[in-house]
């Protein structure tokens, strides 16, 4: 993942909220798959499997995350084992052509949790954030990006 795929999920965290936190986690999953197949591609197996065990990290955190009062959780429990299973066996045979019904499960699930996430109100999880305002600016002969921080807090509040 590269740097600026990372500030974009890092801000992404910071203004969500529950539901939108576990879209992030199976965009991060997706964006690790798609980034190990083509390193795999380049022949660069060190980095596939660095970004495969990045994506078996996220379904961790997802299957952590996991409520088994309710009965959904134990559905999703299985599909997260079988994506983290199907990761496994990719990284075991280096072949990213496994990665893809991985893929397609978490697409699918992505999809679902898109539509609760555009339902769920809730407020942003992360209080007292920085507030990141960005644009762009014309320069004499280039465009320019700017990001400011508006002087807020970062730390707790005690």
């Amino acid at each position: 993942m590269n740097k600026e795929k990372k500030q974009e999920f890092t801000i992404r965290i910071t203004n969500a909220n529950r539901s939108q936190l576990v879209v992030i986690l199976y965009d991060m999953i997706l964006t690790y798959l798609e980034d190990a197949k083509n390193y795999l591609k380049e022949d660069k197996a060190d980095l596939f499997c660095d970004e495969v065990k990045k994506a078996q990290e996220c379904v961790r955190e997802l299957i952590s995350a996991l409520d088994m009062q309710y009965e959904i959780s134990s559905e999703l429990a299985r599909l997260y084992l079988y994506v983290s299973r199907t990761m496994t066996r990719s990284l075991m045979k280096a072949d990213g052509h496994l990665l893809n019904g991985a893929e397609i499960v978490m697409k699918g699930l992505r999809e679902s949790f898109v539509e609760v996430a555009k339902q769920d109100d809730s407020p942003v999880l992360m209080e007292n954030t920085q507030e990141i305002y960005a644009g762009l600016t014309y320069g004499k002969d280039s465009l320019n990006e700017n990001l400011s921080d508006q002087g807020t807090s970062r730390g707790f509040f005690a």
